[in-house]
């Protein structure tokens, strides 16, 4: 029965992946998409709590997989700069897809007028960037690492990664990444980082 439920939100989510791509965030319904679901919109309140709550579970099954992969890139990593390296090299190549820019432009977008910002940060970037902190903490107690708060050390070396390219990505200044360039400004990221936090 478990089975059977699980296959019919994800029906239901792929249902309105289809109506938020071709009508949008702020079109889109719980009517619209039950309509299409062929159901009541009281079954799909069963299972989503509101359009905010659909929409980012469409979200995380399009492009939440793929950050997946790249946070899972420092498990059991004995080589920090290496494994920091993977991760932003992985990191870069991701976060500056088409379709997730699109995604990020949108988020931004709708954040303040509706509960979408906070529901993605808390299911996609805080979690992730929450395993690279606890990956960090390890090193850090290790002394491979100098010891200071590692959620902050995270949110420092992300913003180090990205600082080179998601300023002229968002607002479409650059539209295509060369992959040189792009492992030459992870490789700057992490060694400014490394140089930070060298243990002292």
């Amino acid at each position: 029965m478990r089975k059977k439920s699980e296959e019919r939100r994800q029906a239901m989510i792929d249902t309105a992946a289809e109506v938020f791509n071709e009508i949008g965030f702020e079109g889109a319904s719980m009517a619209e998409i039950s309509a299409r679901i062929g159901g009541s919109k009281a079954t799909l309140y069963n299972y989503f709590n509101s359009k905010e709550e659909i929409f980012v579970e469409v979200m995380l099954k399009q492009v939440g997989c793929q950050f997946e992969q790249a946070f899972t890139a420092l498990d059991d990593e004995d080589d920090i700069r290496a494994g920091l390296l993977r991760l932003a090299k992985h990191y870069l190549e991701i976060v500056l897809k088409p379709e997730v820019i699109a995604v990020k432009r949108l988020t931004m977008y709708y954040a303040g007028k509706s509960e979408l910002g906070p529901m993605l940060y808390e299911r996609g970037p805080k979690r992730g960037w929450t395993r690279i902190a606890a990956f960090l903490k390890v090193k850090m107690d290790a002394g491979q690492l100098h010891a200071s708060d590692a959620w902050i050390a995270a949110l420092q070396f992300r913003s180090l990664i990205e600082s080179e390219w998601m300023d002229v990505r968002m607002l479409n200044v650059v539209t295509e990444v060369d992959p040189d360039q792009l492992a030459a400004s992870a490789e700057r990221a992490v060694d400014a980082f490394v140089y930070l936090y060298q243990p002292r």
